[in-house]
C-alpha cells in the first residue's frame, strides 16, 4: 500500500490530479490494477488517503511545537504559517490535493487541524470559552490555508512578501481575539469573557 500511495503522490505532482489514472498509479508502483483496487475503490480514495496522512503529519508537527511555543499570539501566527508552509513546500502533492474538491478530507481534516490549533491557543488564554476558542481555531486554520494557496497564485518573487503580510494579518487577528497575552503570563487574570 505504501508503494501505491508513493506512486500516486509522484503522479499527482508530475501529471496533476486530473491527468493521473488508476492504471498509471498501479504501473508506477509495479503493481497490478487489481491490487490497487483491493485497497482503493477509486482515485478519490487514493487522494483522500494521502491528504489525511498529510493532515496527521501536520498535526504531529504542531504537537511537537507545543513544547516551544512563541511568547505571544502574534509570534504564534508567524510560526504557525511557517510550519505549515514549510511542510507543504516539502510535500507538493499536499497542495495539489488540498485544492482538489473531490478529495478534500472534509470534517476529518478540518476537525483534526482545528483541534490541534485550539490546543495550542489555549496556552495563551486558559480561561477562554471553548466555543469561542473553537471558532478562533477554525478561522486561524482557514487563514493559514489561504496563505498556502495564495503563495502559489503569485509570482515566486512575491511569495515571501505575501506570506509576511498574511502572518501580520493572522497575528493582528489573534492578538485582538486572544489578547496580547503570552504563554509566560497566561495565568494572569483577564477581563471575564
Amino acid at each position: 500500500m505504501a508503494d501505491l500511495l508513493g506512486a500516486a503522490e509522484q503522479l499527482f505532482v508530475s501529471s496533476g490530479y486530473e491527468a493521473t489514472t488508476m492504471n498509471a498509479i498501479a504501473s508506477l508502483a509495479g503493481s497490478s490494477i487489481g491490487s490497487l483496487y483491493q485497497f482503493f475503490p477509486n482515485k478519490e480514495s487514493v487522494g483522500s488517503a494521502l491528504l489525511n496522512r498529510y493532515v496527521d503529519e501536520i498535526v504531529s508537527l504542531l504537537d511537537q511545537w507545543q513544547s516551544s511555543l512563541p511568547g505571544t499570539p502574534r509570534e504564534f501566527a508567524g510560526g504557525l504559517i511557517s510550519i505549515v508552509h514549510g511542510y507543504v513546500s516539502k510535500r507538493p502533492a499536499c497542495r495539489v490535493l488540498a485544492e482538489t474538491p473531490s478529495v478534500v478530507p472534509g470534517s476529518y481534516g478540518m476537525d483534526r487541524l482545528s483541534a490541534a490549533i485550539q490546543d495550542l491557543l489555549t496556552k495563551y488564554d486558559p480561561e477562554i470559552k471553548r466555543s469561542e476558542l473553537s471558532a478562533i481555531a477554525v478561522a486561524t486554520w482557514l487563514i493559514v490555508r489561504g496563505t498556502v494557496q495564495g503563495s502559489r497564485m503569485v509570482e515566486k518573487s512575491k511569495s515571501a512578501a505575501l506570506r509576511r503580510e498574511m502572518q501580520q494579518a493572522l497575528g493582528s487577528y489573534l492578538e485582538e481575539r486572544m489578547g496580547g497575552g503570552s504563554t509566560a503570563n497566561a495565568r494572569t487574570s483577564r477581563e471575564p469573557r
